[in-house]
């Protein structure tokens, strides 16, 4: 006779979903330490661009979904392939990252960056954004598989053409591109492009030893420092008078929290001295670039 009071266990996942959810969680190692770079901001412009056509429910619950989809595909190719070219660094500069932990290999990492590359111009085609996507994925060769990282001219070049590649796309996503469009993406690349060496004040033992020759490298980190913090001071205004153009209440205090940001920035890079102390102040930097694209909706 059984006891139907005998609890059974659950049954487990089937193996496919086991799969699934395995690499769904091994991709989240490989871009958890860029989200606020390479998928928050995308997502957080085509939301302020969809609110603004006041696009129809269905149509702006799809068009969000999309863009976290078109974008989490646009940070993991670039991260497969950045950590593919940079296990060495990556040992001394980022060491729990899935390569160096060993919950990667190498031939493994190269399988998963194919299949990326073949579903992020697919996933870009039915968004409407294809050449975009295509666009990044010559970028992102150049940049990790051809050697432009190496160079700092060409890394922060590709940084700032990325910004471009990221707008657009987010952008044309919910509505056509506009002048305003232009405006945004063109002030972004430029500032992106000059600022980005924030990046490499943390990795600068790493990047020496493996030969790259970074912004702080090529230039000395007294004067990178220095020139980075006349930058973050002036960069208010730019968020003033190319991006925000504060004439609301709301306006101004969106302006006020970037500003407030930028000034923090400049504080720190002056003061920091240390791996620790130099990623913070980068990933303040990127909550200042996701900010100032939520801060669309308000200011477009």
């Amino acid at each position: 006779m059984t006891d139907q009071s005998v609890v059974r266990p659950a049954a487990p996942w089937p193996a496919p979903w086991r799969a699934v959810a395995g690499e769904a969680a091994l991709s989240w190692r490989f871009i958890r330490n860029d989200p606020w770079a390479g998928l928050c901001p995308g997502v957080a412009f085509t939301v302020a661009v969809a609110w603004h056509h006041r696009l129809a429910p269905d149509r702006f619950a799809w068009t969000v979904a999309g863009s976290v989809l078109y974008f989490y595909l646009y940070l993991y190719g670039f991260c497969l392939t950045n950590q593919l070219t940079g296990r060495l660094e990556d040992r001394i500069n980022k060491p729990t990252r899935p390569l160096p932990q060993g919950h990667a290999g190498t031939r493994g990492t190269v399988v998963r960056a194919g299949v990326v590359f073949v579903a992020f111009p697919l996933v870009g085609a039915l968004l409407g954004v294809w050449v975009w996507a295509l666009a990044w994925e010559a970028v992102t060769v150049l940049n990790n598989l051809a050697g432009g990282a190496r160079r700092w001219l060409v890394k922060d070049a590709v940084i700032g053409s990325g910004v471009l590649l990221m707008l657009a796309p987010a952008w044309q996503m919910a509505a056509p591109l506009t002048a305003d469009t232009w405006r945004w993406m063109l002030t972004l690349a430029v500032v992106i492009f000059l600022l980005i060496p924030v990046q490499d004040l943390r990795d600068v033992p790493g990047d020496t030893a493996a030969g790259r020759v970074t912004f702080p490298i090529a230039f000395g980190e007294p004067f990178t420092r220095a020139f980075l913090a006349v930058g973050f001071s002036l960069l208010p205004l730019v968020d003033h008078f190319m991006l925000l153009r504060a004439s609301t209440a709301t306006a101004w205090i969106a302006e006020a929290a970037t500003a407030a940001l930028c000034v923090t920035i400049a504080w720190r890079v002056t003061r920091g001295r240390s791996p620790a102390h130099d990623h913070l102040t980068y990933r303040l930097f990127e909550y200042w670039y996701a900010a100032i694209l939520a801060a669309a909706i308000i200011t477009l």
